[in-house]
């Protein structure tokens, strides 16, 4: 401010930002004396009169925090923010019809506004619209249930409509909790004054909620905060990441990793964020060197074990799908998959005893189930092969409609031709086909066709799953991607 080459919009981001820092300390006076400044400094500006208004709004001069919002709102008219609070001003100023048209487009902007549908109930409400008021108030509260405030006015409409009980109901519930508005201006004031574990509980909480921009924004002022902090580089990272923003992220992790190199889970990231990049042999690096730090990472024994499988690498991608299963007995997948690691690699009587353990563990998964039946009607094997129990299996399956209706088909007529039934599986097989033609899947249609030339010649399929079939082949997960996605096999 003391420069006397300083250029206006410097000169009024300066009283901006002195402005914040008085508000964020409750000197509102001061505050609002720099807002002003700042304004006249830069007049097609949106935050200094919004946050002047909200203070104005605060303090009760209804008239000072018309001019500001509507000043705000010239710079950025679909800030809902600003239409929620100029709304409720214009009500205090008895002008319903201005709030009403304030708190029907910011509703239009944000179907979910559980304070754009307050504030048309209290218009609503006065203009004594009482089922429209009702409904609305309704809606309001099934959005936001501890907006207590909702209640004394659910109570007017009832009293309204001559619906006595209802209204002491009502009453007994009210309290002073307003609907919230979503406002990021107001949450970088109130940022001024608080700590880390307060910084990292509304990064998180954005990020949960998807407002990517106001976590990477809170996560970077960590950052200059905390620069020697990797886990919040991290934070920022996979923030960046999930934005699209990858080679940043990158940069990010790999300075994380530059102040602690031995972090697990800042090596399981770059994995994830290698996966997204196409750099799958970068993200097994990443992924081993995860499990080496941390063996009970079971995100990174299931990454790196499906990323193992792409590679071929059959052997150690069982091992590690191993060590998900002992992490998490519960997970089916890892269960399915460290036995179709050992089917690729030829190993059939160690896949059938991990699925009979599967089964036994989860003996009413589907996948598993089918697979186990699939192995014992068709490996090559003939130890291996259990044709009748094959049968009594998946004939199980098929009859309740459990699991996927195509891969418990194929099995089914494996384990028909298996027990000698050839005509049952031929017949069987040629539905399926025509099935898939008429389904517009021709490529399907066609993978069944070596298995019906055998049965009609009389043959059993001793090939349980084609070398090239799609679950040796596990997609891999990307940055905002669950395990359940990518766990999906067809």
């Amino acid at each position: 401010m003391e420069r006397p080459n300083s250029s206006d919009s410097e000169r009024a981001e300066a009283y901006g930002v002195l402005g914040e820092i008085y508000q964020a300390y409750d000197f509102g006076d001061a505050a609002v004396a720099c807002y002003t400044n700042a304004s006249r400094l830069q007049p097609r500006t949106f935050r200094w009169p919004y946050l002047a208004g909200y203070l104005h709004q605060r303090t009760g001069d209804s008239e000072a925090a018309e001019v500001d919002l509507q000043k705000s709102l010239a710079a950025k008219p679909d800030n809902v923010a600003a239409m929620l609070r100029l709304g409720g001003v214009e009500l205090t100023l008895n002008k319903p019809g201005e709030a009403e048209a304030l708190f029907t487009k910011a509703l239009a902007a944000d179907p979910k506004s559980a304070a754009a549908l307050y504030g048309l109930g209290k218009v609503e409400l006065i203009q004594h619209q009482f089922p429209e008021a009702l409904k609305n108030f309704k809606q309001a509260l099934e959005l936001e249930p501890k907006a207590s405030s909702i209640h004394y006015q659910l109570a007017m409409t009832y009293r309204g409509l001559g619906d006595l009980p209802h209204m002491q109901e009502e009453l007994k519930l009210r309290g002073q909790d307003e609907p919230t508005i979503n406002d990021p201006n107001l949450d970088q004031v109130n940022l001024l004054k608080q700590g880390k574990v307060e910084l990292l509980d509304r990064g998180s909480k954005a990020f949960r909620e998807g407002r990517l921009g106001d976590a990477v924004a809170v996560y970077r002022q960590m950052v200059e905060l905390y620069p020697s902090d990797p886990i919040i580089r991290t934070y920022l990272g996979v923030a960046l990441a999930k934005s699209g923003e990858r080679k940043e992220a990158l940069e990010q992790y790999q300075i994380a990793l530059q102040l602690n190199p031995n972090n697990a889970t800042v090596n399981y990231s770059m994995g994830v964020l290698f996966i997204a990049l196409g750099r799958e042999s970068d993200a097994i690096a990443h992924f081993r060197e995860a499990v080496r730090i941390d063996p009970n990472l079971g995100e990174a024994h299931f990454q790196l074990a499906n990323l193992l499988m792409r590679e071929h690498q059959d052997k150690e991608a069982e091992l590690e799908y191993a060590a998900v299963v002992s992490i998490d007995p519960q997970n089916a997948f890892a269960r399915l998959m460290q036995a179709m690691a050992a089917v690729h690699a030829g190993a059939y009587a160690r896949a059938r005893s991990t699925l009979e353990q599967a089964a036994v563990a989860l003996p009413k998964d589907p996948d598993i189930a089918n697979a186990l039946a699939r192995i014992l009607a068709a490996a090559p094997d003939p130890a291996v092969r259990d044709e009748k129990r094959a049968l009594r299996i998946v004939g199980d399956l098929v009859q309740h409609q459990q699991g996927d209706a195509l891969e418990d088909g194929i099995t089914l007529a494996m384990a028909l031709a298996g027990v000698g039934q050839f005509q049952q599986a031929a017949k069987y097989q040629r539905s399926m086909i025509a099935n898939l033609e008429q389904a517009g899947r021709p490529d399907l249609a066609r993978s069944l066709h070596a298995n019906l030339v055998l049965y009609e010649q009389g043959k059993p399929c001793h090939t349980p799953w084609a070398k090239d079939d799609p679950i040796f082949t596990p997609v891999p997960n990307t940055p905002g991607q669950t395990k359940t996605e990518s766990s999906h096999r067809y």
